[in-house]
């Protein structure tokens, strides 16, 4: 039997169109798992060959050397995709080795035996399992959230580089890799940040015995020299070829005398810019940390709050005075988190952002996140609908006639994965936002569901944290100096119109990028109708 398998088929053959694998951590860590499976059948094929006294090619078993390690620690590891880094080895693995695997056993004019057939079952129940293979957009995508995460949290790349992020023990980086990363940051616009890896590199050369006859000090400094070109500092990127110059190698003498021929003293910038217009330093500094003076601290409190059910009262915090920001805890049990996210996980699509023109939809790297939505004609949803309602004293009931609220959105977050900031509002307000605020147009609105029609605006949010979160992730309000952290069981809320009717721009807030960690939140936009009662308009306010 014969297998027709070119390594240029394989990869077409893999694509599919729309999966951004790297935009749910819970889809990663089934790659994670499913690897595992590839490397037995991997395995077997080899010693099966040995064992046959068959030929293994040196290039396949030094690929099966370089898979064996981490691939072992992968799928025995439930959080091993949870590490942005690992993720960033896993989607490479993938991408340029698992294919490569395929290519080789499985070839043109190659005679499948057992071992090789097995493989190919394998193969194709892995693929079926995950849905979608990843592809060069996934490491594009996985670089662009590391690289984003360096921004928003300063870590050290030294210690990344080796294997450490903010404590936790990784995959340490490859030269190989550093550079992937270095390239895609460059063609990102993200001069900084590529400037700090190629550094970084520059010191780990010195003590790596990666041997790679293109990875080397003058390779890496000839890619620094760009980097500072396109920054418009070409009098710097002469200088660091200085050095070169005297190797005998034409292509950098041509490069030095280009950068040499176009130097402008008067005209450079004194450094590679910041990404500075990009995302907002508040932020940035939220996500880091809470940045409340001790007297505004002070002033905040936490009580019981009583329910129409004398005997079920709310654990209440008040994070925010004004406007008031209420983070409720012990609102949902695990068992319950457990099932949103079961649920969820079968109905995931790539969350998306109001389009450039107002209409439609549109993915983006400002929400990184895989998106369900849960109706309430669940007994475990429709409870939590319920409770949301009770502990709030706002009107949440669904019918086929009118419904108060939305059905609930499930999120899980990618590699990196956050949400810039952004009105909850449909229409009010929109005309207020800062440029480049993305706001989102519900999915159910856009769809017409015949239960929301005339039910006005989204009056209040409330957002289900479903699980915790090891770093990063919290939800903060940049126009209030306000943070609210990723607590399991617990939930946050706050109204996003005024009295009035008007949006609340002290609203205007955003998901911190997650480090490390899978983030899943449940929200709930309630809307206007039903609530005149509950709470009542006034034009003065």
């Amino acid at each position: 039997m014969k297998f027709v398998w070119t390594l240029s088929y394989v990869c077409s053959f893999l694509h599919i169109l729309g999966g951004e694998i790297f935009s749910s951590v819970y889809k990663l860590s089934i790659l994670a798992k499913e690897e595992g499976k590839l490397l037995e059948a991997f395995k077997k094929y080899v010693t099966i060959q040995n064992n046959d006294q068959k030929s293994v090619s040196f290039e396949l078993q030094r690929l099966l050397n370089d898979l064996e390690p981490p691939v072992s620690q992968s799928y025995q590891d439930p959080k091993y995709a949870e590490n942005p880094i690992n993720a960033y080895h896993l989607i490479g693995r993938f991408v340029y080795k698992w294919p490569v695997v395929f290519a080789i056993i499985l070839c043109e004019d190659c005679e499948l035996d057992e071992a090789a057939l097995h493989l190919n079952m394998t193969y194709q129940t892995v693929n079926a399992n995950i849905d979608y293979w990843p592809d060069d957009y996934d490491v594009k995508a996985t670089a662009q959230a590391l690289l984003r995460l360096r921004i928003f949290y300063y870590f050290n790349i030294d210690e990344v580089i080796n294997g450490v992020l903010f404590g936790e023990h990784c995959q340490p980086l490859n030269p190989s890799q550093i550079i992937k990363l270095i390239r895609i940051a460059a063609d990102s616009s993200m001069l900084h940040e590529a400037r700090l890896w190629c550094e970084a590199l520059l010191r780990k050369l010195q003590f790596s015995s990666h041997l790679d006859e293109y990875i080397n000090e003058a390779a890496i400094l000839r890619l620094l020299a760009t980097i500072f070109n396109k920054a418009g500092m070409v009098g710097r990127a002469a200088d660091i070829l200085v050095p070169l110059t005297q190797s005998g190698h034409s292509e950098i003498d041509q490069e030095y005398e280009f950068y040499k021929n176009i130097v402008n003293e008067t005209s450079e910038p004194p450094d590679i810019p910041l990404v500075t217009d990009e995302y907002d330093s508040q932020y940035k500094q939220l996500c880091r940390e809470n940045r409340k003076t001790p007297q505004e601290l002070s002033e905040l409190y936490c009580y019981l709050s009583n329910t129409s059910i004398p005997y079920y009262k709310g654990k209440v915090e008040i994070v925010n005075l004004q406007p008031v920001i209420y983070l409720f805890h012990d609102v949902i049990s695990n068992d319950e988190a457990a099932y949103f996210r079961n649920e969820a996980t079968k109905k995931f699509e790539r969350s998306v952002v109001l389009g450039d023109d107002g209409k439609g939809f549109k993915t983006d790297k400002v929400r990184v996140s895989q998106t369900a939505w849960l109706f309430d004609n669940i007994g475990i949803v429709k409870r939590a609908t319920r409770r949301v309602g009770l502990l709030t004293g706002l009107v949440t009931t669904s019918s086929t006639n009118s419904s108060n609220a939305e059905p609930f959105q499930i999120v899980n977050y990618g590699i990196g994965g956050m949400y810039n900031p952004h009105f909850d509002t449909l229409n009010s307000g929109l005309d207020k936002a800062r440029p480049g605020d993305e706001r989102l147009r519900s999915v159910v609105e856009a769809n017409g569901l015949p239960e929301l029609r005339g039910t006005g605006d989204r009056i209040a949010t409330w957002l289900y944290y479903l699980n915790d979160v090891e770093v990063g992730g919290a939800t903060v309000f940049p126009n209030i100096n306000t943070r609210v952290p990723v607590i399991k069981g617990a939930a946050a809320f706050w109204y996003n119109l005024l009295p009035r009717g008007q949006t609340d721009n002290r609203t205007l807030h955003a998901g911190c990028p997650v480090v490390i960690g899978s983030k899943w939140v449940g929200n709930k936009w309630i809307r206007e109708a039903g609530q005149m009662f509950k709470r009542p308009c006034d034009i003065h306010m």
